[in-house]
């Protein structure tokens, strides 16, 4: 009788341990394991060196009461499932604070679960896991995919994977399907047979200085079909020479330029069946393939006015022949309101407001877009859209939508929104009116 009683107590032991080593061992791992292997996105952040990459005042930043319980001196990961979930995995710093945020707590499998907003939560003493959102605390599918998760020794992610080695606060990877489905829609269309979005993936990292954030944007892909295509696309641009920035031009709300290459500019265009049914409309009133054909060189589209009731445009074109300008008596611009011209032997003009007619209207030089010489110069597209100009015009908007005051002074802080693109990769920069030090002093105001 004692021997089975020995025994017995034996194997309740053993089992204690191993249950105990099951926690210790396969739990304990970094946040980094918690994201699916299977993951269509993920996105790293590294808030330390974010930090020290934009010269933020540490003081301000002690100044910050972190009652979250996470541990931002560690990498941060973000990811998103096949099922659309986000997710978000940290390491703890207190669990304490931890629980004191998470509302309607529970335990499961050693874990303890609860909600924080729309988020469903999991959390030992190391490691925190969110997914969601509109998720549920009785959710129990999704429990058990944050279980498995909790569960995994390491991570076998291929997108993680290919950040390795990334110098960057935020870092993010994602494939093409996890782009929206009605903008997938829109570009379906244009791509060629046998262009597989599987294997298309977005490659992202930042930038950061005391008045701009730089991101950094790639396409990497093995598949020769999709290269191919995208050095199709590449090939109807050119890089500017920015010469056309030497005639005065109002200052801009919205200003696009690129290098085009006319003929192979048209024959992208008429591949998508949205832009083939606009140039189909065009053509009834002026000859725009002929005008697209003429082009070689730098075309600038200024926005100066962008409001409800009226938007006003200078676009400026290098063109290589005039053939197109012989028929523009017989062209119908009455109801466009267009003013169509040369401003010199290879410059076309097209506006819809005659004060903007270059070298007839006096303007200051503009410079804004001297100072963004250097970024223009060599890239193949620049936009550049001044943030202030367009809050004004949504203002109404936004505030009937409940927008706070905190959300205008945010948003206010971006002076400017540039996109570029270059020989290699697509940049987008955020220009700020005041440093990273001052909008953090404010919010901690």
């Amino acid at each position: 009788m004692r021997r089975k009683i020995t025994v017995t107590l034996a194997i309740v032991v053993v089992l204690l341990f191993c249950v105990a080593l099951y926690f210790i061992k396969f739990r304990g791992g970094n946040a980094c394991s918690l994201v699916p292997d299977d993951a269509t996105g993920v996105a790293v952040l590294d808030i330390r060196e974010m930090v020290e990459e934009s010269d933020i005042d540490n003081a301000k930043l002690k100044s910050i009461d972190n009652k979250t319980g996470i541990d931002f001196t560690k990498r941060l990961y973000c990811f998103l499932t096949k099922n659309g979930n986000v997710g978000i995995a940290a390491m703890v710093a207190s669990e304490d604070d931890l629980d004191a945020g998470i509302e309607d707590k529970r335990m499961r499998s050693g874990l303890t679960f609860g909600m924080v907003g729309s988020f469903l939560t999991c959390h030992d003493d190391r490691r925190i896991l969110l997914m969601g959102p509109m998720a549920s605390i009785n959710d129990e599918a999704l429990q058990d995919e944050m279980i498995a998760l909790m569960d995994k020794e390491n991570s076998k992610c291929s997108l993680l994977d290919s950040l390795e080695g990334q110098e960057s606060p935020l870092a993010i990877r994602m494939t093409v399907e996890t782009l929206p489905e009605r903008l997938r829609n829109v570009i379906m269309p244009a791509l060629s047979q046998g262009f597989d979005l599987s294997k298309v993936q977005i490659a992202m990292d930042t930038r950061m200085k005391e008045k701009q954030i730089s991101f950094r944007t790639r396409v990497v892909t093995p598949s020769s079909v999709v290269n191919k295509y995208l050095d199709e696309l590449l090939g109807c641009l050119k890089p500017m020479d920015a010469s056309l920035l030497s005639i005065k031009s109002p200052s801009p709300v919205v200003w696009l330029g690129m290098g085009v290459k006319g003929d192979k500019m048209l024959d992208a265009l008429r591949k998508n069946e949205t832009c083939r049914n606009v140039l189909l409309g065009l053509n009834m009133n002026i000859d725009a393939d002929m005008i697209i054909r003429a082009i070689d060189g730098d075309l600038y589209l200024n926005i100066s006015e962008l409001t409800m009731h009226r938007q006003s445009f200078l676009l400026l074109s290098h063109v290589t022949d005039m053939e197109f300008m012989k028929n523009r008596n017989d062209w119908n611009t009455v109801g466009a309101n267009l003013h169509i011209g040369m401003a010199d032997d290879n410059t076309l003009y097209v506006t819809n407001y005659t004060d903007y007619i270059p070298n007839t209207a006096i303007f200051s030089p503009n410079v804004t877009l001297q100072t963004s010489y250097n970024d223009i110069k060599g890239s193949k597209l620049y936009l550049r859209v001044e943030t202030e100009s367009l809050l004004n015009v949504a203002a109404p908007m936004l505030a009937a939508l409940g927008y706070s005051k905190r959300f205008y002074d945010t948003i206010g802080s971006v002076s400017a929104v540039s996109f570029r693109i270059t020989d290699d990769s697509a940049w987008l920069e955020v220009n700020l009116n005041m440093s990273l030090n001052d909008i953090i002093g404010k919010w901690i105001e």
